[in-house]
C-alpha cells in the first residue's frame, strides 16, 4: 500500500502500532504524534489507518485531534473493524480507569 501512495506522489511516514488493547493509550499515541510533528503535518495531510480495530480507533484519535482535525481514511484489515471505527467514525484510546474514555467522532474521508 505505502508504494501505491508514493506512486500518486504523496510523501508517505509509517508509524507501526504495537498490537493489542494494552497497547491503546496515550502513551502509544505519543509515537503518532511524534511522527507527525517529524514530518511536520499540515492541516492539508491525511492519516490513515491500515490494520484492525484498535489501529483504526487510535488512527482516527489522532487525525481527529492533530491541528485540531485532519482527514483520516480507514483501511479496515478485520472483519469488527470494518463495521467500527471505519464508518461511525468512533475513534479514541483508553484510560487507566476505563476502556474508551478519551475519544471523539471524526467521520474517515473514505
Amino acid at each position: 500500500m505505502i508504494t501505491s501512495v508514493e506512486k500518486t506522489g504523496f510523501e508517505v511516514a509509517c508509524c507501526t502500532l504495537p498490537a493489542g488493547e494494552p497497547h491503546k493509550t496515550l502513551e502509544t499515541l505519543q509515537k503518532v504524534y511524534d511522527l507527525a510533528l517529524e514530518h511536520r503535518l499540515e492541516r492539508s495531510a491525511t492519516m490513515i489507518a491500515l490494520g484492525g480495530g484498535i489501529v483504526g480507533d487510535m488512527t482516527g484519535f489522532a487525525a481527529s485531534t492533530w491541528l485540531r482535525g485532519i482527514n483520516v481514511v480507514q483501511v479496515p484489515t478485520t472483519l469488527l473493524a470494518m463495521v467500527d471505527a471505519s464508518i461511525g467514525g468512533k475513534t479514541g484510546v483508553n484510560h487507566p480507569q476505563g476502556k474508551n474514555l478519551i475519544g471523539a467522532f471524526h467521520q474517515p474521508r473514505k
